[in-house]
């Protein structure tokens, strides 16, 4: 492994802690702020089905499909963190890609 490398993957380990540790208390942020627990657990999984979506690789799609057809507020946060998360990861999965073709160009001289 090459040492121009290495910064990069430490990097992308440290992205990853924080967003791990991030997923888990999204739900508990959102209710200190004064969300709705259904709200908060709709966006929570939303978030997180979103990221899947968009290229997360530590990301699960979750959605509770009975409570999102019964819960509004549940559905509502679920569609509001799908969409939000989802075009998060897009542009960091974007940003990634154009930096390693990047770094790929530079090394070819």
């Amino acid at each position: 492994m090459s040492a121009k490398r290495l910064p990069t993957i430490t990097l992308a380990a440290l992205v990853t802690t924080l967003a791990l540790a991030a997923c888990g208390s999204v739900r508990e942020t959102m209710i200190e702020r004064g969300f709705p627990p259904a709200y908060a657990d709709g966006y929570a999984d939303g978030c997180s089905s979103g990221k899947a979506a968009a290229g997360g690789l530590f990301d699960t799609t979750r959605k509770d499909t009975t409570r999102y057809d019964s819960d509004r507020q549940y559905a509502q946060g679920w569609d509001k963190g799908f969409q939000q998360c989802r075009s998060e990861m897009a542009a960091t999965v974007e940003s990634d890609r154009l930096e390693s073709g990047n770094n790929d160009n530079s090394n070819r001289r």
